[in-house]
């Protein structure tokens, strides 16, 4: 009795490349966080995220001093970390339990084991599990910037479930991927190969001493709801003529 019982969530996505084309279609659980209650179904919510200032800054330490890189994603990140206290949730919709003919579905509810997106402190308990996992092969964590981690030979940067991993040469990269599928932390995850579609952006080699970065779909979103196509700024610059 008294137990807080949240909403269960479905998310529909269509996920995009930095140039617009279709990446893939995504469904998720969530759970309804806006219901949760602090210091009875969570504590701490605080998950750091990486500045585009040590994005910009290691990738031209990479290409200074001739690094090779990898991307990688972790497979619904979220769900990987454990939960630090329990949390329960409504079943979701269009899910019924075999053995309801009438369809009463409030008669039963979810006792999570795992983090979920939407959670309150769903950010916080993965990276606990990230950090730790990186800790396990001898990472340190960055005072500059704390989703930078670094090792003698390699550095691996981290958005949530996005990392770069850059190394000295590709047997380093590879084996720090292999290291944490096969570590105590069992990762989950997928090699992206290269890094030219990161966190939306596109990066490109101009030549050995220059690259350049992008967000072309961005730009042309910001471009077509803001109405600044060239006619009208055309017309715009025309009018505010003295």
């Amino acid at each position: 009795m008294g137990t807080n019982i949240i909403m269960a969530i479905w998310s529909f996505k269509r996920k995009r490349y930095p140039d617009g084309s279709l990446n893939k279609h995504e469904a998720r659980l969530y759970a309804h966080g806006g219901q949760q209650t602090w210091g009875q179904d969570y504590w701490d919510t605080y998950a750091p995220v990486v500045t585009w200032a040590s994005v910009r800054i290691l990738l031209i330490v990479a290409k200074i001093h001739n690094l090779e890189s990898k991307s990688i994603n972790f497979v619904l990140a979220f769900p990987q970390a454990d939960l630090d206290v329990p949390v329960f949730m409504e079943l979701p919709s269009d899910v019924t339990p075999i053995d309801e003919v009438d369809d009463n579905r409030q008669r039963y509810v979810l006792c999570l084991n795992k983090s979920l997106y939407g959670l309150k402190q769903a950010g916080d308990n993965w990276f606990e599990k990230l950090t730790s996992g990186l800790e396990d092969i001898y990472f340190l964590q960055s005072q500059v910037d704390s989703y930078v981690f670094y090792r003698e030979g390699c550095i691996v940067l981290t958005y949530v479930d996005d990392c770069i991993i850059l190394g000295k040469n590709m047997a380093v990269v590879d084996s720090v991927i292999q290291t944490l599928r096969d570590g105590q932390e069992d990762f989950e995850l997928t090699d992206e190969g290269s890094i030219d579609k990161y966190l939306g952006v596109m990066t490109k080699d101009i030549n050995e001493n220059r690259f350049e970065m992008s967000q072309p779909f961005l730009i042309r979103r910001i471009i077509q709801f803001l109405s600044l196509d060239k006619n009208t700024c055309w017309k715009a610059s025309l009018d505010q003529r003295p």
